[in-house]
């Protein structure tokens, strides 16, 4: 674990193998905000802005609500969902706000202990169009991990909710990788992945993906919406979210 605020670039990508194939993968750059220099001083040394408008920018509404602190806001979720030890230190993995806008489908925030310990993973998942959010917490063990549970919440209308989630996880050194594998039945379905280097967060750095990536999070939406038109005119089956068929379940009851 390095402490202190960095940046980890790489790529993102999709690749859906039933019941048609489809894929992508497109640069991408998220950065590593030490959650105890969460402050005006640390981040502006950075060239990030604190609670106000800017090319990067890190507001607090952002992110895990509950404390004031994003520190102890996720050390409360960790406790809610059963993880027994209380992390020493947290570093959250997002992509900021760019020019006001904050998107983000996978926030991670990467717990350690009072070894430097990796040992929680909490993964905040938000969906698209609904901007719901819903949080998985994996204990970590050892410099890979891999785990299987069901998939608890709604994410893309092209994947039903009764799906399995294999998650791929490594510790943030150098190289950082998070990858979800989609099954149903033990049958592959889709796969997504960030697959990213650590750099430093300079001014050179900040200014040349920026040159090339002035505005990542629309273009991330935009893609989104892009690729769910692809999808759907080559014939995936669009799943309605669960609440809106009890929904409608229920109406035909009444």
């Amino acid at each position: 674990m390095q402490a202190g605020h960095a940046v980890y670039q790489g790529e993102v990508g999709h690749l859906r193998v039933s019941p048609r194939k489809h894929g992508f993968s497109y640069p991408l750059a998220h950065y590593w905000l030490d959650c105890h220099e969460l402050t005006k001083v640390s981040l502006e040394a950075k060239g990030i802005k604190y609670q106000r408008f800017g090319a990067l920018s890190y507001r607090r509404k952002d992110y895990l609500a509950g404390a004031d602190s994003v520190f102890q806001a996720v050390s409360d979720k960790v406790k809610l969902l059963g993880g027994e030890l209380t992390p020493t230190s947290v570093f959250i993995l997002t992509p900021l706000a760019n020019w006001g806008v904050y998107f983000s489908p996978l926030t991670l925030y990467y717990c350690f202990d009072a070894q430097s310990n990796f040992c929680y993973l909490l993964a905040e998942v938000t969906n698209t169009p609904w901007n719901e959010r819903h949080y998985y917490l994996q204990t970590i063990s050892g410099n890979q991990q891999r785990y299987r549970h069901d998939k608890a919440f709604h994410v893309s209308p092209f994947n039903p909710i009764n799906m399995q989630y294999h998650w791929q996880i490594t510790s943030p050194d150098d190289n950082l990788l998070c990858s979800i594998r989609n099954t149903q039945d033990d049958k592959p379905i889709f796969s997504a992945w960030i697959k990213l280097q650590r750099q430093e967060l300079t001014a050179s750095w900040k200014r040349n993906w920026l040159i090339r990536n002035p505005w990542q999070n629309v273009q991330v939406v935009l893609r989104i919406y892009w690729h769910a038109l692809k999808l759907y005119f080559k014939g995936i089956p669009v799943h309605a979210h669960p609440k809106t068929k009890e929904k409608k379940h229920d109406n035909e009851s009444n």
